[in-house]
């Protein structure tokens, strides 16, 4: 009896120094939480089921690193909030702008938009500049979204804030807001969702263009990032990005080179 203690004992002893052992490997895999938002055809939910063209994306760059985490589809603001105070955080599809480069690292980009402004089809109004159109009526938008940010900095007033941009499109069919302001990738997966088509609307002028990033928040290993890097760098050279990419979006991809973009500390 007691040489199978010893036994027990010294068995217990080994896999306790052995995890310990693991826990402080450096290059041990960090299990990250993947956060991404509903807008279609970058990411969406099927039923329960996450899908789109960022999450198949993830979805094979987690298989070439053994990641089994889930994807989590969250509205922006919320899935935001949480990439901003947490670490070892993967949110996607994520605009490159300055405010957000002390927060994360970036890696891609992963695509490419063009955010407009579009009014219904039937409106005979056409403004060229968003004064213009601020004047004929109010705007919508969703939190959060690259085109509330434009908004904001040009000063508009008149915009109506939604939670989700397919409600956004609601509001433009609905006749509550005049004009709809969304990435141009979004749009044609969106009326469909509505229940349209895109002879529905009209695009009036362009604001900016937007490259979309995988963003890893502060506090992620950089080992991490860069082996999300090295398999997004794999899957381009291989062809497999741009076939995804013309795939969903009926476009050739506008670029293959993906890079890091560290976050910025204050001393840059």
């Amino acid at each position: 009896m007691g040489y199978t203690c010893y036994l027990l004992l010294t068995a217990l002893l080994c896999f306790s120094l052995m995890a310990k052992g693991e826990a402080a490997d450096p290059t041990a895999p960090i299990r990250l939480r993947l956060l991404t938002e509903p807008l279609p055809p970058l990411s969406y939910l099927e039923g329960e089921k996450a899908t789109g063209y960022a999450v198949e994306l993830v979805e094979h760059l987690k298989a070439r690193l053994n990641e089994g985490a889930n994807i989590e589809v969250l509205p922006w603001a919320r899935a935001y909030s949480v990439a901003s105070q947490l670490p070892n955080i993967l949110l996607f599809s994520t605009a490159l702008r300055d405010s957000r480069r002390s927060q994360f690292d970036f890696v891609g980009p992963i695509a490419t938009a063009r955010i407009k402004v579009y009014k219904l089809a039937t409106d005979t109004d056409i403004p060229t500049s968003l004064d213009a159109a601020a004047e004929y009526g109010s705007l919508g938008v969703y939190r959060g979204s690259p085109s509330e940010r434009i908004l904001k900095k040009s000063g508009v007033k008149n915009v109506e804030v939604s939670s989700y941009p397919l409600q956004s499109l609601r509001q433009l069919l609905a006749g509550r807001v005049r004009y709809w302001c969304q990435a141009d990738l979004a749009v044609s997966m969106l009326l469909s969702q509505a229940g349209t088509t895109e002879f529905a609307i009209t695009p009036l002028f362009e604001l900016e263009r937007v490259e979309l990033y995988l963003a890893f928040s502060r506090g992620t290993p950089a080992l991490t990032v860069q082996q999300w890097h090295q398999a997004l760098a794999d899957f381009q050279e291989e062809g497999g990005f741009a076939e995804l990419y013309e795939r969903w979006f009926n476009m050739p991809v506008e670029n293959t080179q993906s890079h890091i973009l560290w976050h910025l500390t204050p001393e840059d």
